[in-house]
């Protein structure tokens, strides 16, 4: 998985690699192989506020209603 480190994400993105490695969550070995649920805080599901899947590149999509920048 490719990050992109100057593009922000939502701040109610969430995840376990988050959780425990904090803003290094990246180095995380399950997020590095792609292994990783997300959920939104919001609504602690795998679905947005505004119905749209929680994952790490949908939920750096400006655009999206729910969106808040981190």
């Amino acid at each position: 998985m490719s990050l992109d480190a100057d593009r922000p994400r939502c701040m109610f993105l969430n995840c376990k690699s988050m959780q425990v490695y904090g803003e290094d969550f990246q180095n995380d070995p399950e997020f590095q192989a792609g292994m990783v649920e997300f959920w939104c805080t919001q609504t602690f599901r795998n679905l947005g506020p505004d119905g749209g899947d929680v994952a790490f590149e949908a939920c750096r999509d400006e655009k999206r209603t729910c969106y808040r920048e981190f």
